[in-house]
């Protein structure tokens, strides 16, 4: 007698297949356009001033479960201790979006103005990575805002210093897009601005042994000729057969690190934003923002939150 073949599903083939597709989440990878207008509405949206009663806030305040840091502590984004709490006069903005990371990063400087509000107590410099949800429902959401501000009396922020100077340093440099020929990949421009923080740091001095020696931690380093170099409101611009090696004091072996770093990249123009921990600043929450082209580093700019002060103090 025969028995009755098993009833197999019509799904059933397919499923190594089904079993192996990523997520819907892993697919998605965030559309340029809209990146980017959601980074400018950000931006507008920083500048503004928010509070919790008023539409300032814009995409921000109509963000469900905004997460929301700043110089590394987590509060409210219309907290009166948030540098976001009033609105802020904006000299200079610079923007960066992440279509695999679905984020993006905003660095700007901030005038006292005349009312001192805007700034407050001298200049500001604010760096602050967006990251965003999307759905087909509710389109772009802001999901989490990590910010660092430093402001005068922080590292390489002297009181009194000369905000026109500064100014013109960033003003004066070409962020603009790359050609596909000149496009480096992601991992090329997050292992650039790797390889600099290891030596900056002092991780690549020493390998725990107490071998290694800075000279060797420099060429690992693809330095650009020309290159400049902004660390807070100091600059460093050499001529263009020198790299922006000149004048940076690395650890000499100490491995205290620049650690807990967070990318957010842009291959069009060879932009990598990095928040991170400075170990030889006492652990402060720092921005490193780099352009790189074609494997070589262009800028670098660098500033840290060594006061980690509230904004009313």
């Amino acid at each position: 007698m025969l028995l009755p073949k098993p009833l197999l599903s019509p799904l059933l083939p397919l499923l190594p297949l089904l079993t192996s597709l990523p997520t819907l989440a892993q697919q998605t990878r965030c559309q340029w356009s809209t990146l980017r207008s959601a980074t400018d509405q950000v931006l507008e949206s920083l500048t503004a001033g928010i509070t919790g009663t008023t539409a300032a806030g814009g995409i921000l305040l109509a963000s469900p479960s905004l997460i929301y840091t700043q110089n590394s502590v987590a509060l409210s984004i219309a907290s009166p201790d948030s540098v976001l709490s009033a609105p802020l006069d904006v000299a200079f903005a610079h923007s960066i979006v992440d279509q695999d990371g679905c984020a993006g990063f905003v660095r700007i400087v901030v005038l006292p103005s005349s009312d001192g509000e805007g700034g407050g107590k001298g200049v500001l410099v604010i760096g602050a990575q967006i990251f965003y949800n999307y759905t087909f429902n509710q389109g772009t959401t802001v999901r989490q805002i990590d910010l660092v501000f430093a402001r005068e009396g922080d590292w390489q922020m002297p009181e009194g210093l000369n905000a026109t100077a500064l100014l013109g340093h960033v003003a004066g440099e070409d962020w603009g897009a790359l050609s596909r020929a000149r496009q480096d990949s992601r991992a090329v421009l997050e292992g650039v601005a790797g390889t600099y923080l290891d030596f900056v740091g002092g991780t690549v001095n020493s390998d725990g042994n107490g071998t290694g020696t800075d000279s060797e931690a420099a060429v690992a380093v693809p330095w650009g000729r020309p290159c400049s170099r902004l660390e807070g409101s100091v600059y460093t611009a050499v001529g263009d057969a020198e790299s922006c090696e000149k004048g940076l004091s690395p650890m000499g072996g100490t491995a205290q690190g620049i650690t807990g770093r967070q990318f957010v990249v842009d291959e069009s123009i060879g932009a990598v934003s990095v928040l991170a921990r400075d170990g030889k600043l006492g652990g402060a929450p720092g921005v490193f923002e780099f352009r790189v082209v074609e494997g070589k580093l262009r800028y670098v700019h660098q500033f840290a939150a060594t006061g980690l002060a509230r904004m009313d103090d």
